[in-house]
């Protein structure tokens, strides 16, 4: 079941101003950074306690994975330790960033680093963020057990296989520049500080709005806005405008497409449904 979750850096939008813009989770940095990029004890215990779940990633630099399997070891070290301080729960994995757009001649360093990573928190805690070809390749190698992947570098491709998918950049919640992410499967790495288990899934559809979305003439209404908004967190681009007009008939159909329903346009009981339990395929 897909989840909704952002990921940043420097800024923090608060935990308020996730939970209004229906975030379940929040994936933040370990590093070596001392001027406040990295997730906190304080951080994570606010978020906890708001009921968003934590994932977390390690990036020094974007290349790192190239420096080999002695570089994954001492970053998983320093990873681990950062990630128990902030009161990560035993057991929960950690992503490694490989944050460009790396080559399949790369990809040995690549999976050397992964290696190096599992030598010391083993592979069932290992996860790679990047894009769709260093995933593919790392999780066909069995060099790590978890993956998130970029939209970047992945020419509209997803690995079915990664947890987790970073769809869109560039957004702001809370005043705070942010990227949007979802999951794709119901343990993505996610934990809470004092909770070992993953939280419990948010509930999977929305009731439908008992009314067909369709046009013309325009239709308005906050249902309208629930599903544009759940169609743009699938990475359909669409306007959340509450307004079911021409553009979002397009969208519609499309998706209808795609999931071989009936291909008319209308948003009613079945495709309302299909916009949370479908398969992320687009």
């Amino acid at each position: 079941m897909m989840t909704f979750g952002v990921d940043y850096a420097w800024g923090r939008p608060g935990a308020k101003a996730l939970t209004t813009a229906g975030v379940h989770f929040a994936a933040r940095y370990l590093s070596h950074d001392t001027s406040g990029k990295n997730l906190t004890k304080a951080e994570a215990t606010v978020l906890s306690q708001a009921g968003i779940a934590i994932v977390v990633v390690w990036e020094t630099t974007a290349r790192r994975a190239l420096d080999g399997h002695a570089a994954g070891a001492q970053d998983a070290r320093d990873a681990d330790a950062q990630a128990k301080a902030c009161g990560m729960p035993a057991g929960r994995p950690i992503f490694f960033a490989v944050d460009f757009d790396a080559s399949n001649s790369q990809q040995a360093a690549i999976n050397a680093y992964l290696d190096g990573a599992a030598s010391v928190i083993g592979k069932d805690r290992v996860g790679i963020y990047g894009g769709f070809y260093p995933v593919k390749r790392a999780l066909d190698g069995g060099h790590c057990a978890w993956a998130w992947q970029t939209y970047g570098w992945s020419g509209g491709r997803w690995d079915p296989r990664a947890q987790l998918q970073q769809y869109s950049n560039d957004h702001i919640i809370g005043g705070v520049g942010l990227d949007y992410d979802r999951s794709t499967k119901p343990d993505y790495g996610q934990w809470t500080v004092g909770n070992p288990a993953p939280p419990p899934p948010p509930p999977s559809v929305p009731p439908w709005p008992g009314r067909d979305l369709t046009q013309p003439p325009v239709m308005r209404g906050t249902d309208v806005l629930i599903w544009q908004k759940q169609m743009m967190h699938r990475g359909w681009n669409l306007v959340a405008d509450g307004a079911y007009g021409p553009a979002s008939e397009a969208v519609c159909r499309a998706f209808q497409a795609e999931k071989k329903l009936s291909v008319d346009g209308v948003v009613g009981s079945k495709t309302w449904a299909a916009a949370w339990t479908a398969a992320i395929t687009h």
